[in-house]
């Protein structure tokens, strides 16, 4: 139970089907008091959305079964405002030009380091408080 006047922590669902980086990226964000959900594709992504509520999207591109993009396109087919944040090892511009076209509202580089997850995601709050 949260205690009166505080805050609640943000919950950030991170897809992506490498264990290793969806641990990494858990640990960084619980290091900084955000709550994590995980799920290994985004048709995981999407059953976990059914019964749980989020306040970010932490989403690789290149995922076995439903990939980052038929994710976020899914999503936002079904009115869905959860801000996303695209994560890849590949940095080609027209990529990246076509996530945030989809609604992406930033990305994240593989290999990341902790003060770029923490940028972004700082970033990413910061901007869903102004509108």
């Amino acid at each position: 139970m949260a205690k009166l006047g505080s805050v609640p922590k943000k919950r950030i669902l991170v897809v992506d089907d490498d264990e290793d980086t969806r641990s990494l990226l858990c640990q960084i964000l619980e290091n900084e008091g955000y709550e994590f959900l995980q799920a290994a594709d985004g048709l995981e992504a999407l059953e976990r959305l059914k019964n749980e509520t989020v306040d970010l999207i932490m989403t690789d591109r290149a995922m076995p079964r439903m990939d980052g993009m038929a994710f976020m396109v899914t999503l936002r087919e079904q009115q869905s405002t959860i801000p996303i944040l695209m994560i890849s090892a590949y940095g080609e511009e027209t990529f990246w030009s076509q996530a945030i076209g989809l609604g992406a509202i930033d990305y994240l580089l593989k290999p990341f380091k902790l003060e770029d997850v923490v940028r972004v995601v700082e970033k990413a709050f910061a901007g869903a408080k102004k509108k």
